[in-house]
C-alpha cells in the first residue's frame, strides 16, 4: 500500500504499508520516516473533512484507508522535524513554482503555503450529514430554531442552491469532532464553532455566499490532496496567516456584499436586493428559499 504523508516540514510517501497494519504501526512507520523518536506524539488524520485516527489497534483497512490516499500528520508536542534525508526511499522530491505574494492569493508561512481550496465534490455528502443530524435531534433542532418546519428545512438544505450558516457549521463541528474557525472575507470577523472543546481545528473563509476550505500546501503548485487541513488549536501562527489571506482576497474584492447583492425568491420569484431585503421578505411571507442572480 502506497500512502502519502503530509507533515509539518513537507511531504513523504510510504510505499511498503500493509492493509493489516494497525494505526500504531502506521505511526511508527511515520516516525521513522520523518526522524521522530516518539511515535505517540504523532497524530494522524485523513479524509474530508478530515477525521483523526485515534484507535491504535484498528487496522488501516478497517479505517477505510486505501492505496494512494493522503494523510495529514500533526505533532502533539513541540518537536523540530528535520527534513527527510534525500537518499531515503520514502522521500519524494518536488519542483515548485516561485512564490509571488503580489499575484498569488496565498500566504507563505513556515511549513508551506496557506491558500483557499474550492471543493464542491463533497458538498452533497455534507448536506446529507446536516439533514441526518437535524432528523435525529428534534429536541435540539426544532421548528423554532430552524425558522421553519423541520422536514422542509431538511429537504431544502440538501439542494445545491441552499445556503449554510451557523447552524450547519455547529453541526459539522460536533459531527467531525473539530473546532471550525470561519473568517469573513469582507469584514475580517472570526466566528468559532466548538471553541475549547477540541484539540484540532479547520479553517474556512466566508465570501458572503460561499464557504471555502483553507489548506496548507507544501508548495504553491502542489495538488490539493497534499494539503494539510487539520491543525492544532495551539498553533499561534495559523490564524493570523489566515486573516492575512482573507485580507488579500478582500483587497481584490473576492467577496459578495450581502447588503447590495441581488436575489430571487424561489418560492414566489420576487426580486430582492441585499440580505436585509431578503430578511424582510422572509418575515412577511415565510419564504426562505433564495438564490443569487445578476
Amino acid at each position: 500500500m502506497r500512502v502519502r504523508i503530509r507533515h509539518p516540514q513537507g511531504s513523504i510517501t510510504l510505499t511498503n504499508l500493509q492493509a493489516e497494519y494497525t494505526i500504531a504501526q502506521l505511526r511508527e512507520a511515520i516516525a521513522q520516516a520523518i526522524h521522530i523518536t516518539t511515535p505517540q506524539s504523532i497524530r494522524v488524520s485523513g479524509g474530508y473533512p478530515p477525521k483523526g485516527f485515534t484507535d491504535d489497534s484498528a487496522t488501516l483497512q478497517a479505517c477505510g484507508l486505501r492505496d494512494g490516499d493522503t494523510l495529514n500528520v500533526t505533532l502533539t508536542e513541540t518537536t523540530n522535524v528535520p527534513s527527510p534525508a534525500p537518499v531515503a526511499q520514502t522521500t519524494t522530491t518536488t519542483t515548485t513554482l516561485p512564490f509571488d505574494p503580489q499575484t498569488m492569493e496565498a500566504v507563505q508561512m513556515r511549513g508551506g503555503i496557506l491558500r483557499v481550496r474550492h471543493d464542491i465534490q463533497v458538498a452533497n455528502e455534507l448536506r446529507k450529514v446536516i439533514a441526518a443530524c437535524i432528523g435525529e435531534n428534534p429536541a435540539i433542532y426544532s421548528d423554532v430554531m430552524l425558522g421553519q418546519e423541520r422536514g422542509k428545512y431538511m429537504e431544502w438544505i440538501q439542494k445545491s442552491s441552499a445556503w449554510g450558516g451557523a447552524i450547519e457549521l455547529s453541526i459539522f463541528s460536533q459531527h467531525f469532532g473539530i473546532e471550525i474557525d470561519s473568517i469573513d472575507v469582507q469584514t475580517g470577523r472570526i466566528d468559532k464553532f466548538g471553541e475549547g472543546a477540541y484539540a484540532e481545528r479547520v479553517l474556512i473563509l466566508y465570501s458572503g455566499i460561499h464557504y471555502d476550505a483553507v489548506g496548507l500546501a507544501p508548495t504553491i503548485d502542489s495538488p490539493p490532496d497534499f494539503d494539510q487541513t487539520r491543525f492544532p488549536v495551539g498553533d499561534d501562527a495559523l490564524l493570523p496567516a489566515a486573516q492575512k489571506l482573507a485580507e488579500i482576497l478582500r483587497k481584490k474584492h473576492k467577496y459578495t456584499d450581502v447588503a447590495t447583492f441581488t436575489l430571487k425568491c424561489q418560492q414566489c420569484q420576487k426580486g430582492l436586493k441585499g440580505e436585509k431585503d431578503a430578511q424582510a421578505h422572509a418575515s412577511a411571507t415565510g419564504h426562505t428559499h433564495f438564490v443569487e442572480y445578476e
